[in-house]
């Protein structure tokens, strides 16, 4: 029986919260090496392939008093990121896909995940993600979907940490389209923020500016994180946040303009 491919994830949908801090560009961050999977002949086992998608269509992140809100919202179905509305579940002999890009094995391998997943064994369904993900030698795309999937894995457990690492292969690996790579690096600031790590989450922002230098609301929570760790000039960045907040029309928050005139 044919199987729908491995689709793509739903919007990056880490709640984003009001981002902090500055930083330095210190390369790409840590990510795990691919775990050594076996796989056996894909012609002869039977297996059972989850199709669809959990992850949330927007989720309320609680900011500060001045970006209160960076979370990057759900995206529609059609939207190339996560068109499902359903999860179901299929059975077949071998491992076949209708997308053309995957190769037999990799989609043997995620459906291997696919089926540990649905029976509770999260760690078990990760290792097949992350094998295919991190493996140099599959293709872009086959490394893109099985992030996805690993993201999807993350937000049906909870696991903050397993999103992160999802979404950090996901903007590494280029399969992005650009708007949704800066949702995706927003998401990764909000993440930082939420672990308490000042030092991360301002690389991060560092990052978001670097696509984007006239992000007014980054650049109003870089203003924070500099005043919060005692480093850079905090009105000069505030005062930047607001110059480009009025440049695209509209008006600076009240507590940006004290921010810049009392720091």
């Amino acid at each position: 029986m044919k199987i729908i491919a491995l689709p793509a994830v739903a919007a990056l949908l880490l709640p984003a919260a009001a981002w902090a801090q500055s930083g330095e560009s210190e390369g790409e961050e840590e990510k795990p090496e691919a775990p050594i999977i076996v796989i056996a002949d894909p012609d002869k086992a039977e297996r059972r392939v989850s199709v669809g998608s959990r992850l949330p269509r927007a989720a309320p992140f609680a900011g500060t008093n001045i970006a209160t809100n960076v979370g990057t919202p759900g995206l529609v179905p059609g939207s190339g990121m996560s068109p499902h509305a359903t999860v179901r579940t299929m059975q077949k002999r071998d491992c076949v896909s209708d997308d053309e890009k995957l190769s037999k094995l990799v989609i043997c391998a995620l459906a291997k995940g696919d089926a540990l997943l649905a029976e509770g064994d999260l760690e078990g369904a990760v290792q097949f993600y992350r094998h295919v993900a991190y493996t140099e030698a599959n293709s872009a795309h086959e490394r893109h979907v099985a992030s996805e999937k690993l993201y999807a894995a993350g937000e049906a457990a909870d696991d903050a940490g397993l999103r992160e690492e999802a979404l950090l292969a996901l903007v590494d690996g280029g399969e992005l389209a650009p708007i949704e790579a800066q949702k995706a690096r927003r998401s990764l600031v909000a993440l930082a923020l939420s672990q308490g790590d000042d030092t991360k989450a301002i690389r991060r922002l560092e990052d978001v500016l670097a696509h984007d230098p006239e992000d007014a609301r980054s650049l109003a929570t870089l203003a924070l994180a500099h005043h919060r760790n005692g480093t850079g000039d905090s009105k000069a960045i505030m005062r930047s946040a607001i110059a480009a907040q009025e440049a695209k029309g509209r008006q600076a928050p009240a507590s940006w303009r004290r921010f810049a005139e009392e720091g």
